[in-house]
């Protein structure tokens, strides 16, 4: 796209003008945008001033003088946007307005943003985070920085270059390079679509480049054990101690529905009796702390029963070994 730009020099009439010299204005504009204007801190009496060569009347001093003050704006404007095309980033009458009044502002980058998110999501583990879920943003660096790298040559880029190409190479990355699953790449875009839209919240970007992107991943149904199959898991023996914890720690989840997260937070505390006088499980789950009450049956029981004499679960007053 052309980024043609033009720029215009006229005298502004104030609020209360009785006559006399006015203030010199210059105006920049942009592939026909909206423009922006500014003092150049200079006046200029109507009748010395020439509107079609944007230049004051004559060959005085004073006259040569500003014109040469204008020419040098000129040359300012042209080599700002020599640059800015340069570095390849955005051309509009608001940004080489700003480089020309020393007003451009700082250049945000993706990866810089994402690793603050991160520092300030493991500041607050414990308190509305867990580790597990900043242990997936960390991922998310991984693969941008490797996504980077690999097409554009560089460990980060300016925020406002991300567009809904970048966007889609980046998935198509991740489904090929990376040979991630549908739903974990989904995952990764969710990560990514968060900070994408903290700069929005911040205005560092006008535009939203996931506008046009969906991601059409459906999880995939999950399998369960049979009777026999989970009969068959306890009857094994390991001659392996840990092995053979993991295994109870296992048969355990199976029985009463929980994660393996909310089995090692597990605490015996929450072992209760319930209104119809049997042993329940009451507790909050790890991820979501939606409370969960589990009926505690036999087979569990007795898992749990087997550990009560463990010296870590002994002194921390929980279930799982480790």
């Amino acid at each position: 796209m052309s980024q043609n730009y033009s720029l215009h020099f006229f005298l502004k009439k104030p609020k209360y003008y009785k006559g006399g010299a006015k203030a010199i204005y210059m105006r920049i504009t942009v592939n026909n945008g909206v423009p922006k204007e500014a003092s150049i801190g200079r006046m200029c009496d109507p009748n010395d001033w020439i509107s079609s060569v944007n230049r004051a009347r004559g060959n005085s001093e004073p006259a040569r003088t500003l014109n040469s003050y204008i020419d040098a704006i000129d040359r300012k404007i042209e080599q700002i946007h020599t640059h800015l095309k340069k570095m390849a980033q955005e051309i509009s009458a608001e940004t080489m307005m700003n480089a020309y009044l020393g007003k451009e502002e700082k250049q945000k980058f993706l990866m810089e943003i994402f690793e603050d998110h991160n520092k300030k999501m493991e500041a607050s583990i414990g308190k509305g985070f867990k580790a597990n879920t900043l242990k997936g943003y960390k991922s998310s660096v991984i693969h941008l920085t490797a996504y980077l790298l690999k097409d554009y040559k560089s460990k980060d880029i300016d925020i406002r270059k991300i567009d809904h190409a970048f966007i889609i190479g980046y998935e198509f990355y991740l489904r090929t390079e990376k040979e991630i699953s549908d739903v974990s790449v989904a995952k990764y875009m969710k990560h990514f679509r968060k900070i994408v839209n903290l700069c929005l919240a911040h205005r560092w970007i006008e535009y939203n480049p996931f506008v046009f992107y969906k991601n059409k991943a459906k999880a995939k149904d999950k399998g369960f054990l049979s009777s026999d199959e989970l009969n068959e898991i306890a009857n094994k023996e390991f001659g392996i101690k840990r092995l053979d914890q993991v295994k109870d720690i296992f048969l355990f989840s199976c029985y009463t529905g929980l994660s393996y997260a909310d089995v090692k937070k597990l605490s015996r505390s929450e072992i209760k009796k319930g209104n119809d006088g049997k042993l329940w499980i009451f507790t909050n789950g790890e991820k979501n702390e939606i409370a969960s009450n589990v009926p505690l049956l036999a087979i569990p029981k007795k898992l749990m029963d087997k550990y009560s004499e463990h010296p870590d679960c002994k002194m921390k007053a929980w279930f799982c070994p480790y």
